[in-house]
């Protein structure tokens, strides 16, 4: 294999699948999720600033209309806030979609109610935090398995997790990825392709091993990266074992688990 300019620029192994760290291109990533029918949870969300809340108390001499304008004000902050975490790859796109909305959802109800009145007070229980904390928790990626497999051998490692690609499917990818080792090529970036059931499989591959992560949804550019990180710790973690050919997994440790550990 030649040298790549980028990462960007990488073509994946596997056709089918984006090379990181470009975000996955989703045919669906205009649609908006599905929203949870849960109950309205009562813990505090997490501020993701330190802005107060639309809700606390603002300047009691300030008149209603005022009030409402600072309320409108800092909604537009977090709308905003949140699209800058999206940028830096905080969140999934499934994330931004729901938290967003519903930011937009309490500003648009509280323009219409000040409009109709601006001496009203009806608009403080429209802006009540509280929800954006559980669509962040929602959305959010969940790792359902994450499996080691050797390129060289075929052989998998360790698995961790009900929720598998069949080992047929694997085997190609590691037969290419051995190609390129033995090529002593650049290897290919880490890559993810969205399943037929919403779930993400993501690919990272090494020197010795592939890691191959199941995720509930689309994992943001931050979990790409910590799974990049956690294969790039088991390799250097393990080097005097993968090197010799020592694969008993009674003799390495694995970074990963963490991602099980919350």
């Amino acid at each position: 294999m030649t040298n790549h300019e980028d990462n960007e620029n990488r073509v994946s192994p596997v056709p089918g699948f984006n090379m990181s760290p470009v975000r996955p291109q989703n045919p669906n990533a205009n649609r908006e999720p599905i929203m949870p029918s849960v109950p309205r949870p009562t813990r505090p969300e997490p501020q993701t600033h330190q802005d107060p809340t639309p809700t606390e108390e603002i300047d009691l001499g300030r008149s209603a209309q005022e009030k409402s304008a600072v309320a409108l004000d800092r909604l537009r902050q977090k709308m905003a806030a949140v699209a800058e975490e999206y940028a830096q790859g905080k969140l999934n796109r499934a994330q931004f979609a729901a938290i967003y909305q519903r930011y937009k959802e309490q500003r648009e109800i509280t323009e219409r109610l000040v409009q109709r009145d601006p001496k009203t007070g009806a608009w403080q229980s429209v802006v009540q935090p509280g929800l954006t904390g559980f669509l962040r928790e929602h959305f959010e990626a969940k790792v359902e398995s994450y499996s080691i497999y050797h390129v060289q051998t075929g052989r998998q490692l360790v698995r961790t997790g009900l929720v598998q690609v069949p080992h047929q499917q694997i085997l190609p990818i590691l037969q290419k990825l051995q190609a390129v080792i033995q090529s002593k090529g650049d290897l290919p970036g880490i890559a993810r392709r969205r399943l037929s059931d919403d779930h993400f499989v993501v690919l990272v591959p090494g020197s010795h091993t592939l890691s191959v992560v199941v995720c509930s949804l689309e994992p943001s550019v931050a979990q790409l990266e910590l799974f990049e990180d956690l294969h790039r710790d088991f390799e250097r973690a393990n080097q005097n074992a993968l090197g010799s050919g020592n694969l008993d997994p009674r003799e390495m440790v694995f970074p990963h688990r963490a991602l099980f550990e919350k």
